[in-house]
This record gives C-alpha cells, sequence and structure tokens, in this order.
C-alpha cells in the first residue's frame, strides 16, 4: 500500500466496486423524498371533492394509503441500503488499515501504542460508518425533503412559504443550540461517571490503608462529589431534551393557528398571499408537519459528520505513517542501516566456526532509522544452552529475537 492512500480513495473505490448497490442508495433517497410529497396532495383532493359534495372514490382512497405505504417501502429500502454500505466501507477501511499496519517500519510499529490502534480500527472506523449511515447521505435526503416541501408550499400558500424562509433559519440556530447544550451536559456526565467508576475499585483496593488514617469521611465526600457532578449534567441533558419537543409543538400550533386565521381572514390582500381551500388547508398543515422533523434531524447530521470527519482524520494520519523499504520487506518492521550485518543459525546442514554452537551472532551491528542498537555482537549459544539477555530499556533485548526469528530458515544474510 501506497502513502498516498486516504480515506476517501477507499471511499470512491468500495462505491465503485459496488455500484448497483449505489445506484440502489441515489434511487431510494430520491423515491423518499418525492413519495412523500404526494399523499398530502391527494388527501387535499379528497377534502375538497368532499366539501363540493362530490361522492368519494374509491381510488383515491387506495391511492392515498398506497403512497403511504410507498413512502414507508422506500424510506426502509433506504436504510437498508445505507447500512450494507456502510458495512462496505468499514470492512474496506479496516483491510486498509490492516495492509498498512504490516507494511509500517520497525520504528513506527514500536511507537504504536495498543490502545490507539484499537481506537483508530474500532471507535473511527465506526464514525465512518456513521458519515454514511446517519450523516452525509440522511443529511442530504432531509435537506432535499426541505427544500421540495418549501417549493410545494410555495404553489399552494405563498404566504406560508415565506413565514417557513424566515422561520427555519432561526429554528435550526435553536436546535443547534440546545443540542451543543446537550452534548456538553453529556461530555460531563461520562467523565463524571469515569471518575466514580474508578474510585470504587481504587477505594476497594486501597481500604485497609483508608482505615487506618481514618479517611472514611474524605473518600465519601470525594465519591458524593463525582455522583453529584454526573447527576447535574443528567439533569441539564434532561432539562434541555424536555424543553425542546414541547417548543417545536407549541411552533407548530403556532403556524397553523397564524396560516389559518390568514386565510380566514377576508382581505384581499391577505388572501392573495395566504388564501387557500379545504383541502389545501389540511395538505398544507400535513406539510408543517413534516417540515420540523427534518429540522431536528439535520443538527445531528451535522453534528455526526463533525465526529466523522475527526475520525477520518486520525485515519488518514495512520495511512501517512512512513512505511517499510521494498528491499527490507524480508524482516518485518526492520531497518537495517549498515552492510556489516552477518547472521548465521546452524541446523544438521549447517557448517559453522564451532560446530557445538545452535545459534551464532558474528559481527552483528543493526539498527532503526540510522540509529545503531547493536554494534559488532558476537553471542553463540550451545544446543541445550539456556542463556539469559539483560539490559536496560532499548539497549537491544528485543532487537536480537527479532533478528533471530526474522532468519532462523536462512544461512546467512547480509543487509
Amino acid at each position: 500500500m501506497k502513502n498516498s492512500e486516504q480515506v476517501k480513495s477507499v471511499i470512491f473505490r468500495t462505491a465503485g466496486n459496488y455500484k448497483w448497490l449505489s445506484l440502489g442508495i441515489a434511487v431510494s433517497v430520491c423515491g423518499a423524498v418525492v413519495t412523500s410529497l404526494i399523499p398530502p396532495l391527494i388527501l387535499g383532493k379528497i377534502i375538497d371533492g368532499l366539501t363540493a359534495g362530490q361522492a368519494l372514490a374509491f381510488s383515491m382512497v387506495l391511492s392515498y394509503f398506497g403512497m403511504l405505504a410507498l413512502t414507508g417501502l422506500t424510506e426502509s429500502l433506504r436504510e437498508g441500503l445505507l447500512t450494507v454500505f456502510g458495512q462496505k466501507i468499514t470492512h474496506a477501511l479496516r483491510s486498509s488499515l490492516m495492509d498498512k499496519f504490516t507494511r509500517l517500519t520497525a520504528d513506527e510499529l514500536n511507537k504504536q501504542e495498543p490502545g490507539t490502534l484499537v481506537s483508530r480500527f474500532v471507535g473511527d472506523v465506526d464514525m465512518v460508518e456513521n458519515l454514511f449511515t446517519s450523516g452525509i447521505i440522511s443529511m442530504f435526503a432531509d435537506a432535499c425533503r426541505i427544500i421540495s416541501i418549501l417549493a410545494v408550499i410555495w404553489f399552494q400558500n405563498r404566504g406560508l412559504a415565506l413565514v417557513f424562509v424566515i422561520l427555519l433559519p432561526a429554528l435550526f440556530g435553536f436546535t443547534r443550540f440546545v443540542q451543543k447544550r446537550m452534548l456538553a451536559a453529556q461530555l460531563e456526565n461520562r467523565k463524571a461517571v469515569g471518575r466514580a467508576s474508578a474510585f470504587v475499585p481504587e477505594s476497594l483496593h486501597n481500604i485497609r490503608t483508608i482505615h487506618c488514617l481514618g479517611k472514611e469521611n474524605y473518600m465519601e465526600k470525594r465519591y458524593d462529589q463525582y455522583i453529584g457532578e454526573s447527576y447535574r449534567a443528567m439533569e441539564k441533558t434532561n432539562f434541555y431534551d424536555a424543553g425542546y419537543s414541547p417548543v417545536i409543538l407549541v411552533l407548530n400550533a403556532i403556524v397553523v393557528a397564524v396560516v389559518m386565521a390568514l386565510s380566514a381572514s377576508g382581505n384581499p390582500k391577505v388572501l392573495s398571499l395566504f388564501g387557500m381551500s379545504a383541502g389545501t388547508a389540511v395538505a398544507v398543515m400535513n406539510y408543517i408537519s413534516q417540515i420540523f422533523a427534518p429540522v431536528e434531524s439535520l443538527g445531528m447530521e451535522i453534528q455526526t459528520i463533525q465526529s466523522a470527519l475527526a475520525g477520518i482524520h486520525r485515519i488518514n494520519d495512520f495511512f501517512g505513517l512512513p512505511e517499510r523499504k521494498p528491499e527490507t520487506a524480508g524482516v518485518a518492521g526492520l531497518n537495517p542501516v549498515t552492510e556489516s550485518t552477518k547472521i548465521e543459525t546452524l541446523d544438521a546442514k549447517t557448517e559453522n566456526t564451532d560446530p557445538k554452537a545452535f545459534v551464532e551472532l558474528k559481527n552483528v551491528t543493526f539498527g532503526y532509522d540510522d540509529r545503531i542498537i547493536l554494534d559488532h555482537i558476537n553471542i553463540q549459544v550451545q544446543k541445550g544452552e539456556q542463556v539469559t539477555l539483560s539490559g536496560r530499556t532499548g539497549a537491544g533485548k528485543s532487537t536480537i529475537f527479532k533478528l533471530l526469528l526474522a532468519f532462523t530458515s536462512l544461512r546467512t544474510v547480509r543487509c
């Protein structure tokens, strides 16, 4: 794998490999948007026909419920295809990350912490999957739904369309304000819960010391502090969560009431913008109830995209780590720096200066990235002999074992 590998190239390659899946997602997204607009229009025609004294046509009722079913079907299809596509992206990314991992230099392998690697392979990749399942594609679908609803309302009631053009930016700003406050409160709660969870085993582990020093009250106050912080953070989250939905419902009712009042005012100038029939009023109220849901979803989807972008940045950083040179591919992760390395491993067919020696390192010089670790060392291990390598961290103990393991099937190797 080349250092130029990026998350976007993996995504585009996966989309190209599964063209029918990508096409199905595009069709289902467009189909869900279009089909959701039709039922209110059919319902409006049914109401207008009833108010005009016409008989209710069974075909109109059947078409109304049929379009509702088709809308649900296309939305379910969209969610299912997005889930499958997200899994394909996850598989491709993790395969690319593992391929990259096997090509890292020894120096980079030693720098990688297990927790950091796990977070890249699991957490960051899951964030990229969410970018498609509940992020950018869902945001595109919700934005198209809002625009299409505004377009239909414009032809049905221009005054209401102007009201929404003014109202929606403020509503979106309020939604983002609430969501940011909820996210901050949730992060505070997680930190407090983490401190409380760590405090319990710490107290149990040091229970004798706490008892001997008489610090029971102090430890109890600390635990109460952590629990209190978690409780206050949860209160904030519940406050914003409980307050947002009533505000949206009240705003929905206010918009409907104002539009209905203006449409019944009898003023010719007002009616030129807000005048409508009974069926149109029913359709407009249906659209009003539909337009608030995607606005709320947009805020969550933007938040998901921001988290996914952070994960993409971390994965791209990992893809950018230096790889082994092709000529050193025979030794996993090792980067020799001199030409005086000579390693001999003996078996029944191997000749050596000491026929009793089982393993011999003769005049070995080795290092990582221009830093010499082993400088002209000589080691002989006799058959059946037990040898212990001791030394400070970084002295070369692990390097010696890596060299022995790397060349067990070779007699002589010059690097």
